[in-house]
């Protein structure tokens, strides 16, 4: 219920002058009726829960008029639904992103350390010796190209998702806006009743005025009033419905445009009755071109062959070419044991080297210098550490690098347990029920347009024949309001010719609505405005 702020009482009425319990009254109701003004939403707060930023904020007025073609380019931004829809293509120019790059060579880069314990080297059960604590380091950089069937195949068929994708989001615009100018037809329908109802109460209001100054005169009688006030009842019960029910359907419109409508919105856009001149064949064909509908059930059977295709390229060759190189470090944090292993290797060598020489001695051959290998040397045995030292640094960085290695490879299925034939029959399934689609939206489309347009020649019809009763309503009442003031009829006759008038005015608005929204919706099956 509307109120007005400035007539409620403040707490310190009534107080005393000057009253300290009544300033602070003063002062908390002057607060509370400042806060609903000091209170708005913040740009870029969390609150909300994720809308839009073209969403108005609760509280919004909202426009104070609205154009049909607003109201469908609102409903393009902000309605939830269609958003959804318009996701769809976003993923699929993803998808040809990645086909794309399916023709890319794909390149891996590692680098890892690692630390072992030291502990005793083991075959089996046999004790090899001991091992040091170790540090360890290595890179790889490999690079590797496949190409197959489906590899090749695939922007073509990405190509028919993207033009399905976008077929698809045709037709949840043109379902989107059949819904909208529908919504917004019955807006206006809405606001015509609640003008008929109006101008109803004034009606009956006039005959009360002059029932009751027939009475005064002897020429009517109490009851006649009654009855006149009846009716006043009846036309107020019927404009509270229509204020409600214009109220609602702008909810509903609010709804599809996902904005907050204001309850007084203008609604600026007219329709004007025509005679609608419809050829069912050239529609059809209109229809069959166009329709979005159809479209997108003929974009799916073309990805459903470009589908076929890829699962038949599974019987195809596919070619692999990879690259790498590698390079590790190991550095030892003890060297004692590995000095004992190269002071042991050398041992072995030497005796080895002094019994080689025992043979040739015997063979009469000259003897071979094993000095060298002898650890009791004091150089021998620092060269030997030293080597040890030189081989075990450089971590983590001083790689040492492998050979560069490569390969290609050529691979041809040839048995891959029934997937591949499985593969292709779903493929071949898919595109036979996608063209079976087809050929059931063409029927449906068909049907529907031919009764579309059946329904417009006779929601035209229609029209006419609600505007006829309409007048002829008007005049029986006119004759029956003038009988009612000589005293030849009595009120009775005149409620029922009021009544038919009522009747009357509402079915022709409905009617003439109803030849709107059938309109509409004969477009949304063509594809395309008829006018």
């Amino acid at each position: 219920m509307p109120f007005n702020n400035s007539v409620l009482p403040l707490p310190c009425e009534g107080g005393p002058p000057g009253s300290r319990l009544g300033l602070a009254g003063a002062l908390a109701a002057v607060l509370l009726l400042t806060l609903p003004v000091l209170s708005f939403p913040v740009e870029g707060s969390g609150f909300g829960g994720g809308a839009h930023a073209q969403t108005p904020y609760a509280g919004d007025p909202g426009p104070t008029s609205l154009s049909l073609e607003e109201a469908l380019e609102l409903a393009r931004q902000n309605n939830p639904d269609f958003r959804v829809q318009q996701t769809q293509v976003e993923s699929v120019e993803r998808q040809r992103r990645q086909a794309r790059g399916d023709f890319l060579p794909s390149a891996n880069i590692s680098n890892s350390y690692g630390y072992q314990a030291s502990g005793e080297r083991r075959v089996e059960s046999v004790v090899i010796g001991d091992d040091p604590d170790v540090l360890s380091s290595s890179y790889s950089l490999s690079m590797s190209y496949s190409l197959n069937g489906q590899t090749l195949l695939r922007p073509g068929q990405v190509r028919a998702q993207m033009a399905e994708a976008q077929a698809q989001v045709e037709g949840a615009g043109s379902g989107l806006r059949a819904e909208v100018i529908d919504s917004y037809l019955s807006v206006l329908q809405a606001d015509a009743q609640l003008e008929q109802a109006r101008n109803e109460l004034e009606r009956v209001e006039l005959n009360l005025r002059q029932a009751r100054a027939q009475v005064e005169v002897g020429a009517a009688t109490p009851l006649d009033v009654r009855r006149a006030e009846v009716q006043v009842g009846q036309a107020e019960v019927q404009v509270v419905q229509s204020e409600n029910s214009a109220l609602a359907t702008r909810l509903a419109l609010g709804r599809l445009l996902a904005v907050d409508l204001r309850e007084d919105v203008e609604l600026v856009t007219s329709f004007e009755l025509f005679d609608p001149d419809l050829d069912i064949d050239a529609l059809l064909e209109r229809a069959y071109q166009a329709n979005p509908v159809l479209r997108a059930s003929r974009r799916t059977v073309e990805a459903a062959e470009v589908g076929t295709r890829s699962a038949r390229s599974q019987y195809l060759p596919s070619l692999n070419v990879s690259a790498g190189i590698s390079g590790s470090v190991f550095q030892a944090r003890t060297l004692d044991p590995l000095f004992d292993n190269a002071l042991s290797s050398l041992s072995s060598q030497f005796s080895s080297c002094l019994e080689d020489n025992r043979l040739r001695e015997l063979l009469g051959d000259p003897p071979r210098d094993c000095s060298q290998f002898n650890p009791e040397i004091p150089e021998v045995e620092e060269a030997a550490r030293q080597q040890v030292r030189d081989r075990e640094q450089g971590w983590p960085f001083s790689y040492r690098r492998q050979p560069l290695s490569m390969s290609v490879s050529l691979s041809i299925p040839i048995f891959t347990g029934y997937s591949r034939s499985n593969s292709v029959e779903e493929a071949r399934l898919s595109e036979r029920n996608a063209r079976e689609q087809v050929r059931s939206e063409e029927l449906r489309l068909n049907s529907e347009v031919r009764t579309a347009a059946r329904a417009v020649q006779t929601a035209r019809r229609t029209v006419e024949l609600q505007e006829r009763i309409r007048e002829t309503s008007t005049e029986e009442l006119r004759l029956a309001q003038e009988r009612f003031r000589l005293g030849l009829a009595s009120s009775i006759e005149v409620a029922d010719a009021q009544a038919n008038l009522s009747q009357a005015e509402r079915d022709e608005i409905n009617a003439v609505y109803e030849f709107f929204q059938s309109f509409a919706a004969l477009e949304s099956l063509v594809g395309e405005t008829l006018r």
